[in-house]
């Protein structure tokens, strides 16, 4: 009688234990980077889930001249391998199939967007559950542990300006 008791007693107490639940960081949690142009920032997001599944991307022109973003340049890279372009909600994806038009930053202007790789892209049967209203756009899927990289391509002019943004998210 008294083993069944502590076994039972023992179920209950498992049964009451919440499941350890797996966190997602990122070091740092913001990258700031800067050169006589421009800075830029970026920050994992997580929107409403546990892990990491898209970036928000901030750059400051520096400058007295518009800088266009070549989003048809810019990469995303994990662990330093190049894993496509970058694309953002809203964008319409018959887009990304021709030419994705620049982003043109002002003169001392700031332009923030919220970004995510392509090939990470939700597709179905992930897709329809949180496609809009009317299915149109894009949404992220999630992000991968390790060098989480953004190879940012930026036009003063003619002039073409690289520069890698790396964060390192983790699952712990």
């Amino acid at each position: 009688m008294k083993i069944g008791t502590v076994v039972l007693m023992a179920f209950f107490l498992a049964a009451c234990m919440t499941a350890k639940t797996k966190s997602w960081t990122s070091v740092p949690p913001t990258r700031q980077v800067q050169n006589a142009d421009f800075s830029a920032q970026l920050t994992p997001l997580k929107r409403d889930k546990t892990n990491f599944v898209s970036f928000r991307l901030s750059i400051d022109n520096k400058t007295n001249q518009t800088l266009k973003i070549d989003w048809n340049k810019t990469r995303y890279l994990c662990d330093g391998k190049s894993y496509g372009p970058v694309v953002f909600p809203g964008i319409d994806p018959a887009t990304i199939k021709e030419s994705i038009p620049p982003a043109l930053i002002p003169a001392d202007g700031t332009f923030t967007r919220e970004v995510f790789p392509l090939n990470l892209v939700a597709f179905a049967p992930i897709r329809e559950q949180i496609l809009d209203g009317e299915g149109r756009g894009l949404y992220p899927g999630p992000l991968p542990q390790g060098e989480n990289t953004i190879d940012l391509v930026i036009y003063q002019g003619e002039r073409q300006m690289r520069q890698r943004i790396t964060v390192d998210i983790r699952q712990n």
